[in-house]
Parts: structure tokens; sequence; C-alpha cells
């Protein structure tokens, strides 16, 4: 007798009724006390005290902020090439976490942009700006075009994913669209720095591609360690697929994506500090930074060293630690190559002596907010949301 298929029937896109997992419940806590203590005292400094809580200054205009703004706009966009995988170049074994991707990049996005609207003072400025100043010749107009854009077809594509229309056409070419604006806008957020000449520790053209390697990098990292600390109760119901894709073609990608870091980030360090160039002299004040060798040594080495070897690597608990390990590390890089671009006294040189700047409270207490944010939409996804849904049959 021939076998009918039965038709696929999304499951709803809110569960209210469904009681959330422990793990759910304790993202959302933790999200929502770092939230709740963080965006008062930020939105108090900023209303008693302006921009002038921040400590930046003419020779540092770009303050921390900016380097927390980068780790979330790189990872997410990081995950949005992963999710693309399966949507776009058709690599079934990673079409299960597709939807999850799609949606933590969503998270991370807004964490980002939640960021970004307490350093710039008065954001809503740019729904004016963006759509009506047409500066073409700005890569930082180009960046807010791209990111925007980014949120609007990460969300259009979670709801195709979500009804179960993996393979429509119009679900590929949304995918297709969000996968060119997931690298492009990477890429045009390294431009926003690489173009900079008077900034040389900062001027380089291989700068996009850097941003580009190091989001997706990020975006491999934040879904090993998220995976590897599921239940063991849920990993028990995992396909034969999902186990081997969490167990062998993750580690796999992270350790080659990692490799490329690596030889990309130690190409740019023996080739910045054998230049003699005016401002280059940065990058061996650098070598004194402890935030620079948290990046090379956490960030860098020891999720190399966990994930060198097969056996090993396919452990959960070293999956979680080189995951975390990899971005701390990036956290702590970003925010040395935003100071280290601008450590050196802008128009003087170093005769004049390299500028003194350290973040303050205020700037610190942004990372909860983006934090405390992201776990709470998180942790809500996973309550609310069937982010496991393999969608059509034939791919459950």
């Amino acid at each position: 007798m021939p076998v009918t298929s039965t038709p696929y029937a999304p499951p709803p896109l809110i569960h209210f009724r469904r009681r959330p997992s422990n793990r759910a419940i304790t993202m959302m806590i933790l999200g929502a006390i770092s939230f709740a203590v963080s965006t008062p005292y930020v939105f108090y400094r900023l209303w008693t005290e302006g921009h002038a809580s921040f400590n930046t200054s003419s020779d540092v205009a770009w303050g921390a902020p900016i380097a927390f703004y980068l780790f979330f706009l790189l990872t997410s966009s990081g995950m949005s090439i992963l999710a693309s995988l399966d949507t776009v170049f058709g690599i079934r074994l990673f079409y299960p976490v597709a939807k999850r991707m799609v949606f933590l990049s969503i998270c991370c996005l807004l964490a980002g942009f939640a960021i970004l609207a307490l350093e710039i003072g008065r954001p809503f400025r740019m729904l004016w700006a963006l759509p009506f100043s047409f500066q073409l010749h700005s890569p930082m107009w180009w960046m807010g075009v791209f990111y925007s854009l980014d949120l609007v077809l990460l969300i259009g594509k979670f709801w195709l994913l979500h009804r179960g229309r993996l393979h429509d056409r119009i679900t590929h070419w949304v995918s297709l669209a969000s996968f060119a604006v997931s690298v492009a806008a990477p890429g045009t957020l390294g431009l926003v720095f690489g173009m900079m000449a008077m900034r040389q520790a900062w001027f380089s053209p291989i700068m996009p591609m850097y941003f580009i390697l190091i989001g997706f990098t990020s975006g491999v990292a934040f879904l090993m360690f998220f995976a590897s600390i599921l239940p063991h109760d849920l990993t028990k119901d995992l396909t034969p697929a999902m186990k081997r894709l969490f167990s062998e073609a993750l580690p796999r990608l992270f350790f080659i994506a990692l490799l490329a870091v690596m030889g990309m980030r130690f190409g740019q360090i023996i080739t910045n500090l054998w230049s003699n160039f005016e401002g280059m002299d940065a990058h061996w004040y650098a070598l004194n930074s402890g935030l620079f060798w948290v990046e090379i040594i956490v960030g860098l080495l020891i999720p190399a060293a966990l994930m060198a070897f097969d056996g090993q690597r396919r452990l959960r608990l070293v999956q979680a630690v080189a995951g975390l390990a990899y971005m701390i590390g990036m956290f702590a890089g970003r925010l040395e190559f935003l100071i280290n671009g601008q450590i050196v006294p802008l128009f003087k040189g170093s005769w004049a002596g390299y500028v003194d700047y350290w973040p303050s409270v205020t700037e610190w207490m942004l990372v909860p907010v983006g934090v405390g944010l992201f776990l709470m939409l998180y942790g809500a996804g996973c309550w609310l949301l069937t982010l496991w849904d393999a969608g059509a049959p034939e791919h459950a």
C-alpha cells in the first residue's frame, strides 16, 4: 500500500500553557535582574550627567560601548551566516538548528542595538537620518542600513521557518537576501574602522574580512556553547543527525574557523609590529595590555588546545569551556581593539604621550544591559517558542 504523508501542521508560534524548563527560568531571572539593575542606573547617569558620564574625550571619541556593540553585532552576523548553511547552501546537517540560530541572531542584534541606543544619546534621529540622508559615501551609513535590513529579514526568515516553509521559493530568496546582508553588514562595519587613514592602528584593507571571520567563528562558538549546556534528558531525544552535528560537525567547524582566525590575527600582529609608520607603535603598547593577552591566551590558544584532538572535542564539557573561552577572549579583544586604535593622540603622535582611557562605571554597566536583554529574550524563546521544531516531517 502506498504511504501517505500527513500534511505538516506548524506548531503555534507562542505556547503560553507550556511549563518553562529550569534552564529557561534561570536565564529569564538572571537576565531580568541584570537588566533591571543596570538600566535604571545608566538612565540616571545619562539624565544627570549626559555623555560626560562616559570617559570619552576629543582623543577617545569612541568609548567602550562601541566595543560591546561590536561584540553583539558581529556574533549576530555569524549566527545568521551559520543558519544559512542549510536554507541557502543546502547543507542539511545544519537544518535542525536553523531556527534556533535565527532567533539567537535576533536576540544578539537587539542587545547590540540597545547598547548603541544608550551610547549615542538620541537614537530616534536614525529614523529619518538613515532613509533620507543618503550618505552613500559613508560606510557608517551603509552599516546602519544593512543592520536595520538584517533585523527585518531575520524576523521574516524566522516566521517562514516556523511555518515549516523551509524549501519554499520565498524562503530561499529571503534566506539568500539575509545571508548577503549578514556578510555585507560586518564587512561594512570593518570598513568603518579600516578606512580611517588617520588612525593607523585601524587602517587596513583586510579589516572587513577579519570582522566577517571573527563574527562567523563567534556564531559557531555561541551555538556550540548553548548546545553543550542542554539538559541531559533533552539530548537523549535528539535524532542521530543532531547528535552527529553536536559531537562531530560543529566542533570541527569551530576548530577550522578558529585556526583561520588565529592565522589572520597573528599575521596582523607580526605585520603591525614590523611597521614603523607613525601611529603603529600603538601595537607595541598593546603588548603591555592585559586585554591583549586575554584575547590571545583565553580567546585563541586555550580553545585551540581544547579542540585539537578529536576524542577530546566530542566531550560536552570541553565544548562548553572552549566556546565560553573564545567568547570571553573576543569580548576582551574588541575592547582592546577599540582602545588601541585611539591610544595615540590624533594629529599629534606618540611623542605627545599616549592617551589614558579606561571605561567608566556607566560604560561598564552597559554590559549587563545587553547581556540581561539577551538572556531574557533567549530564555523567553526557549519557553514560548518551538526552537527545536524540525519543520516538515521529511526533515525531522
